[in-house]
């Protein structure tokens, strides 16, 4: 008798325990083993096609921002940028020509100028005499005829310097319409010189590398993954009926199988799911059907890790957890608010593929123009 009511008390203390651990602590929990690692994966490829010539990593190397991965044929890229720095050199000094004209005429103008004003007076003194018999009708004649040629010459280079003017007003040689085109051309020529070197644009781990040397691809030929350890996330599928007291800020406690209980990871719920991931899917159910069965669906709840235990502890993309939510505070949103103009991911890798082509154009500039031996630096107009 005395064993079975310390049998009893026995169990009367586990049952009084397990309420107040689910009264303290288990009521404020919701937990899920159907939960995995996600993270961006970006993709490397070309802008340009070509033939690959190296090949610089494998999968599962670590790469840093910026790394060159892989260089195409530069043969007929250079050849390219080689045509379009010659043609912008015969441009500007086309260009620096048309500035020229615009001077020799107005210097041709003064000179038709003064000619007019000489057969002007010539004709004006020949008429006054040509009634007096100072000189011959035939004199007279040519003065005026003189007289109107050196006006119709007038005229013609006014016409020739408007024209010229018309050329390259409110330019200078730099600014000019062709100068600019062609240094466009170069431009484009030099980036795309620069693409046949294909670097990293984040840093992280290769994977799923499937570029081959002597390779012909096309633009948007896949080359390999890079996957950026530090831009991971975890999707936890809870259950329906565990989301009611679910809300964005809360903290998680997650453990991964990788490293056991030696490392519990501390996040937040930062997301839920807009629809299940039946609803996702390429053929979604279609419930409207006689022989329907309820079936209890999950609904994916984003949870974001902290950095500093991801650098000393990395995951892998599709690594399994366990993930716990404390739901004590329920006064958060379940609707994230709208967020500021900005970018969450960025890489300055395709800013760089420009950086000297300025340094180019500029030397052929100064190289093919004029600027200290004329006013073609000035704008006309």
């Amino acid at each position: 008798m005395r064993t079975i009511w310390i049998i009893t008390f026995i169990f009367a203390l586990l049952g009084i325990a397990g309420f107040l651990y689910w009264l303290f602590v288990w009521r404020f929990e919701e937990s899920t083993s159907d939960a995995y690692v996600h993270g961006n994966q970006v993709v490397v490829t070309p802008q340009i096609p070509g033939y690959i010539t190296s090949i610089t990593v494998n999968d599962t190397e670590f790469v840093e921002e910026g790394r060159v991965l892989i260089e195409l044929d530069r043969i007929d890229r250079k050849m390219a940028f080689d045509i379009a720095k010659s043609s912008l050199a015969d441009t500007v000094r086309q260009v620096t020509q048309l500035f020229e004209n615009v001077g020799a005429l107005k210097g041709e103008l003064e000179s038709s100028k003064a000619n007019f004003s000489m057969k002007a007076q010539n004709y004006k003194h020949r008429k006054a005499l040509v009634e007096s018999g100072g000189v011959s009708k035939e004199e007279f004649q040519h003065a005026e005829a003189f007289f109107v040629e050196a006006f119709a010459n007038m005229l013609t280079v006014q016409h020739n310097l408007r024209g010229a003017e018309a050329l390259v007003a409110n330019t200078t040689i730099e600014t000019h319409p062709l100068v600019e085109k062609a240094m466009d051309d170069v431009r484009e020529a030099f980036v795309n010189l620069s693409r046949c070197t294909i670097r990293s644009p984040v840093s992280g781990i290769v994977a799923m590398k499937k570029a081959q040397v002597g390779e012909s691809i096309a633009l948007e030929t896949p080359l390999m993954m890079i996957v950026p350890l530090e831009q991971i996330w975890v999707d936890a599928n809870f259950k329906e009926v565990q989301l009611k007291k679910v809300r964005l800020g809360q903290p998680v406690s997650l453990k991964s199988d990788i490293y056991g209980g030696d490392m519990i990871y501390q996040g937040e719920v930062i997301g839920i799911a807009a629809a299940t991931g039946s609803v996702m899917s390429v053929l979604p159910p279609q419930n409207a059907t006689g022989n329907w069965i309820k079936i209890v669906q999950r609904l994916p709840v984003r949870v974001r890790l902290k950095p500093e235990q991801l650098k000393d502890y990395p995951l892998r993309l599709g690594l399994s957890m366990d993930v716990t939510v404390d739901i004590h505070n329920t006064s958060g949103k379940m609707i994230p608010e709208t967020r500021g103009p900005g970018a969450q991911y960025s890489t300055g890798v395709f800013e760089q593929q420009e950086e000297g082509a300025e340094v180019v154009i500029q030397k052929i500039l100064k190289e093919n123009s004029n600027f200290g031996k004329s006013d073609s630096s000035k704008p006309v107009g």
